[in-house]
């Protein structure tokens, strides 16, 4: 019999007010396993990421977390369980320092999961090394999502939600971004489900992908599967 996996969303549909944005989505990740959704802006992606933390959509369906039905569980609540949420806006506290701005993150912890210090973060996002000190507010947008992506690390998730972190930045940064990503979950046993649209960045730091249209998974598999259905990429992914 097959293990359950960590992260089990079905059938759900996922409304703002009256717009209807998932239709009956169907996903799951495996404890450890670092998992890949693509597709175009508009596709649902983010609602998707949303969906998993209650942070704004109405939820009709079942996600599972670690076997518990989340129903309406508050996001912070989620967020103790073991789930971290890197939203595409990044939020971080631009009148804290890189330090500050981690220590913070380590508060939401799961008891079962000690929180990471502060230089090992570092040490893990080296960019962040000569910046501990500078405020939030100071940063350039590449070290900002830096800085959001080691945040959520701090807390040792379970579970870490990445919300096209790569958008808008340097290739060198999303070079040593899919390093420190990469080597975090694998040390820590961290599974990853990552939005993006950056087919490069998916690939390297992930196992499986999923893509998604118009609200709706129209693709599951590996990367050698994916690779076999040139079709998906030019329907659903080319601009």
């Amino acid at each position: 019999m097959s293990e359950s996996p960590m992260l089990d969303i079905d059938q759900i549909d996922s409304y703002y007010v009256d717009s209807h944005i998932l239709h009956g989505v169907q996903l799951s990740v495996g404890a450890g396993r670092r998992v890949a959704l693509l597709g175009r802006n508009g596709a649902g992606k983010s609602t998707l990421l949303k969906s998993v933390m209650n942070a704004g959509p109405r939820v009709k369906g079942s996600i599972r977390f670690e076997g518990r039905e989340l129903g309406d569980l508050a996001t912070h609540k989620r967020t103790r369980l073991g789930l971290s949420l890197v939203p595409e806006d990044r939020r971080i506290f631009t009148h804290l320092t890189v330090a500050e701005n981690i220590t913070m993150a380590r508060y939401g912890a799961n008891p079962s999961r000690p929180p990471v210090g502060v230089d090992e973060i570092v040490a893990r996002f080296p960019m962040l090394a000569p910046l501990t000190a500078r405020y939030g507010g100071q940063l350039s947008g590449g070290q900002q999502q830096l800085l959001a992506v080691a945040r959520a690390m701090a807390a040792n998730p379970s579970l870490l939600l990445l919300d096209e972190p790569t958008e808008g930045l340097a290739p060198i940064i999303v070079e040593e971004m899919a390093r420190d990503v990469v080597r975090t979950c694998a040390e820590h046993n961290t599974a990853l489900l990552l939005c993006e649209q950056n087919i490069w960045f998916a690939r390297r730091c992930t196992h499986e992908v999923y893509v998604m249209d118009t609200g709706r998974v129209m693709f599951h598999g590996d990367w050698d599967e994916f690779d076999r259905n040139p079709h998906i990429q030019q329907r659903y992914l080319a601009l």
